[in-house]
């Protein structure tokens, strides 16, 4: 994986792979570099000779406050001289003053200086010599002053700082190269070189003359002070041009200049004549200051000229870089206009083909294929969805879009035989779903023929193990309806209670057992939306099932939110998912995918995505956060979906579902629950002999015990309106009997008297007497169906009603009677009001006289020879009012003929097993016992 990424970022980087729009630029990019690369040395060449214009300027302003430092320490050191020969007395004032306008002139070097930070290594080396030189200047001037310290020695301090000022200026002649100001620059430093001899003779002569003669060596010094000043004299000549020589003899001449020659040569022919020097220092001051400001005015005037020369050339340089810069930046601009106006022709085709496909792609071809599938006609519906290019030019880009053309035209064709055999597809599940679905009815109606006549539990069992599987595999068959895009036939057209459907969910799941479902809102859910709910939460709790442990439970909880929506939330305890599996999970119940093969692996998930989308309800799943782990599904209803009438009131037992014996044990013969006027007459659920005789389909609903019916096809559950109320267990009143009296089967009870069982009473008759509750229960009556039964915990039977958990007298050992067993006149203490005078007469029919016996001992039975005479007369009293929750609608006579003869049967076969029980089944209850 790792080696395929990197060959894709390789592959990114290679010349085919580029956009046409970077291709074209690249084509552009080589002379537009070469352009780029010419010019910008031209400019870098052009920038630094501003810059070097910039550094002369910054060391010429350095050499000219070096050449004022110069000259103001020639003009104090002719003051020291003189106030030092003359013996410190007339000559200090002056020389004081002069000190002052000197260290002025020093402080502005050091500035200048300090400021030029890109000053060139020799003239950076001179600057800082010249710097300590000049450090020793206040020495040397508190040494002149207070001590005995020479006049000749005073010239030669004073010569040796300014030797190194006169450093800087040929330092700063030698970093200049421009043929422009070099003479000039050059010119001045000769000056300035001859302006120093000029002071130093001036010296040499103040000393003579107020000495009246030379000191020794002086003289030599002096001629020697007069060669160095021709010699630059010389350099001026040689490298100044013809105006500044003419110039400089115009200026340098006159009196002043004659007068100082003239001194000059008259101390040295005096000296050499062995006389005394006969000239004074007045005069020599005067005139040789004259002479050497005269020097300096050249000197000045030449630093002027080549400032406005460096300057001149600095602007020039700058100038030619901004106007090549702009050239090159034109010249750029003019070809890259030209390069985006012929990609532009170039691009623009490929755009509109570029947007036009991706728009195929994206928008029109699944919008097509979309009215195609639903279009009647596709081929028609086809040929109006394709839309040719927007393109109609006649170059390579034209025709690629009509190539694109029949592309569509082709990819339309084959969406159309795509329809067409997905349509064929569909058909062929709902073929097979239709048949399965046939199949599986016809199954389910021979399962509850079966299970209505079966007694033995186990076989019951077994039964209502089949029936539930036959349940699902009505699922599966509704399943391949969903995936064929079909609704299911079975419609419910009234509300019904949300606490009902998720009963009729629970009874399609294999491991129901394993739901604990909460109480639920008294609300109701529109019919048309009743299976397919059903049929959602179905797909959830199976899948919450398998992947969770056998021993956990799955929880459901309905809510209602402030928003009016109902919420039902789906916890398990299993396995838990990935967050990525989540996020897909959940992107997939929002919006389906399409039928492929994938959808066979995750038939539920799109089952629960396709029926929620089609009538708008929202599925989430999530992880849990606790520490059992699991996944939490939701399920949200809308308002829209809601009923806004009541929901049937589920009444809550009396007693905990632990203390119910049994709910298959009648406290009479019938199995009819005992009403009292704290508990209402409710209507059972058929029964039989065993505990497991309830019906398959009333499913645990919560874990309180409550139990709702599962949806029928025909709309019995939104029809029936009753709930359903367990009988309470009551106190226990010691036996004095073990069975009641034998009843014979042909004493029925009529078909009216039964169907006032079922009539709401006027009034709540009270209760006279109590059932013994040292009655055995039926149900442990065989002890195959209670092995059976404890790999639940909590529910007995496989239609997951609740166990009867086994009591103290469960276990009391019944001694069989020595003889037949009496009837009992007491056997009416069950309570049965008006109806125990019938059963009077039943058993006085018995004690009548002994029964005829067979050869195996068991009783003969005389058909209607022990009917119940008469029907239950009207209660004088109001009898208690059945409990409902919505107004019973009328049904057919049929229907009420088929279930009211439901329920006699089971009455009938309970009298027959109870008859058989009574006459010849105490050794059997015993022998069961001891196993």
């Amino acid at each position: 994986m790792r080696g395929r990424e990197d060959q894709r970022g390789i592959d990114r980087f290679r010349l085919r792979n580029w956009r046409l729009r970077s291709k074209l630029a690249v084509v552009l990019l080589v002379p537009a570099l070469t352009t780029a690369t010419l010019a910008g040395l031209r400019l870098n060449t052009q920038l630094d000779d501003v810059e070097l214009f910039g550094s002369v300027q910054r060391e010429l302003a350095v050499s000219h406050q070096a050449a004022k430092v110069e000259n103001a320490l020639q003009v104090e050191r002719d003051w020291a001289v003189q106030c030092v020969a003359a013996g410190r007395q007339n000559a200090c004032p002056e020389h004081a003053a002069r000190t002052g306008l000197t260290d002025t002139e020093l402080g502005k070097y050091r500035d200048s200086g300090a400021t030029a930070t890109a000053l060139s290594a020799p003239l950076q080396e001179s600057f800082t010599k010249s710097l300590q030189s000049l450090d020793g200047l206040a020495s040397l001037r508190v040494t002149l002053l207070s001590t005995k310290y020479p006049d000749v020695a005073v010239i030669s301090a004073y010569n040796q700082i300014i030797a190194a000022l006169g450093t800087v200026h040929r330092a700063a002649v030698s970093s200049l190269s421009e043929p422009e100001i070099v003479p000039l620059v050059t010119a001045a430093q000769a000056l300035y070189t001859a302006q120093e001899q000029l002071g130093q003779q001036n010296s040499i002569l103040t000393s003579t003359a107020l000495r009246k003669g030379f000191a020794p060596g002086a003289a030599d010094e002096l001629r020697a002070a007069q060669s160095r000043l021709d010699a630059a004299f010389n350099e001026f000549n040689d490298v100044a041009s013809s105006g500044n020589q003419q110039k400089f003899q115009d200026v340098v001449s006159g009196a002043a200049v004659d007068g100082r020659n003239r001194l000059v040569r008259l101390a040295l022919a005096q000296d050499a004549e062995r006389k005394p020097v006969t000239i004074t220092d007045a005069e020599v001051l005067k005139i040789g200051q004259d002479t050497s400001n005269l020097v300096r005015e050249v000197a000045t005037e030449l630093e002027s000229q080549a400032d406005a020369t460096t300057t001149r050339l600095a602007d020039v340089a700058r100038g030619s870089a901004w106007r090549d810069a702009g050239l090159v930046a034109i010249s750029l601009l003019v070809a890259f206009g030209l390069m985006a106006m012929v990609a532009q022709s170039m691009l623009r085709p490929l755009r509109v083909l570029r947007r036009s496909a991706l728009d195929v792609a994206r928008n029109q071809l699944p919008d097509a294929i979309r009215r195609i599938r639903s279009h009647r006609d596709p081929e028609r519906a086809a040929e109006e969805a394709i839309v040719p290019v927007p393109l109609n030019t006649t170059e390579e880009v034209g025709q690629v879009a009509r190539a694109f053309d029949l592309v569509q035209r082709e990819a339309v064709r084959l969406a159309v035989e795509q329809v067409a055999l997905r349509a064929n597809v569909n058909d062929m599940f709902i073929n097979l779903s239709r048949r399965s679905q046939a199949l599986v009815e016809r199954q389910i109606s021979v399962i509850d023929r079966l299970e209505q006549d079966e007694q033995d539990p186990d076989h019951l069992a077994s039964l209502f193990e089949l029936d539930h599987l036959a349940t699902q595999m009505r699922r599966n068959s509704e399943n391949l309806l969903v995936l064929s895009g079909t609704t299911v036939n079975r419609r419910v057209t009234r509300p019904v209670a949300i606490a009902e459907v998720l009963g009729a969910a629970v009874s399609e799941v294999e491991k129901y057992a394993r739901v604990q479902i909460a109480p639920t809102p008294e609300l109701m859910v529109q019919g048309r939306v009743v299976n397919d709910l059903a049929h959602l939460v179905a797909e959830l709790l199976d899948n919450a099932t398998a992947f969770s442990k056998p021993t956990t439970k799955v929880t459901v909880r309905t809510i209602e939110t402030r928003k009016g929506e109902v919420a039902i939330r789906i916890h398990d305890r299993g396995v838990g998912m990935q967050e990525n599996d989540v996020v897909e999970f959940n992107a997939k119940l929002a919006e389906p995918p399409e039928v492929d093969v994938s959808v066979a692996r995750e038939m539920g998930l799109y089952v629960v995505g396709q029926l929620a989308k089609r009538h708008e309800i929202r599925v989430t799943l999530a992880n849990n956060d606790d520490i059992e782990g699991g996944v939490t599904a939701q399920v949200i209803l809308p308002i829209s979906l809601l009923h806004k009438g009541a929901a049937p009131a589920l009444p809550l037992p009396a007693a905990p579902l632990a203390a119910i014996e049994s709910t298959g044990t009648g406290e009479g013969l019938s199995g009819v629950p005992k009403w009292t006027p704290e508990h209402p007459v409710v209507v059972p659920a058929p029964a039989t002999e065993d505990e497991n005789s309830g019906r398959h389909r009333i499913e645990q609903t919560s874990a309180d015990g409550l139990f709702t019916a599962r949806i029928e096809a025909d709309e019995e559950a939104a029809e029936a309106g009753y709930s359903y109320e367990p009988p309470v267990e009551r106190p226990a009143e010691p036996a004095t009997e073990i069975f009641p009296a034998i009843v014979d089967d042909d004493q029925l009870i009529s078909h009216d008297d039964l169907s006032r069982w079922f009539q709401t009473p006027s009034a709540p008759e009270p209760s006279t007497k109590d059932v013994p509750s040292a009655e055995p229960e039926r149900a442990e009556h065989d002890r195959a169906a209670h092995d059976e039964a404890e790999h639940d915990a909590e529910l007995a039977t496989v239609n997951g009603l609740p166990k009867r958990q086994r009591s103290a007298a469960d276990t009391v050992k019944i001694e069989a009677p020595t003889a037949v067993p009496r009837a009992v006149a007491d056997y009416a203490d069950s309570d049965w009001g008006a109806a125990d005078e019938g059963w009077k007469a039943a058993g006085a029919l018995g004690n009548g006289g002994t029964a005829q016996t067979t050869e195996n001992g068991l009783p003969k039975r005389v058909p209607k020879a022990r009917l119940v005479p008469g029907s239950l007369p009207k209660p004088s009293s109001p009898a208690p009012q059945l409990t409902t929750a919505v107004a019973i609608s009328g049904r057919s006579a049929d229907r009420l003929r088929q279930r009211f003869a439901t329920y006699q049967k089971g009455v009938q076969m309970g009298r027959e097993s109870l008859f058989d029980s009574a006459v010849g089944g105490i050794p059997v209850i015993a022998e069961r016992e001891r196993q």
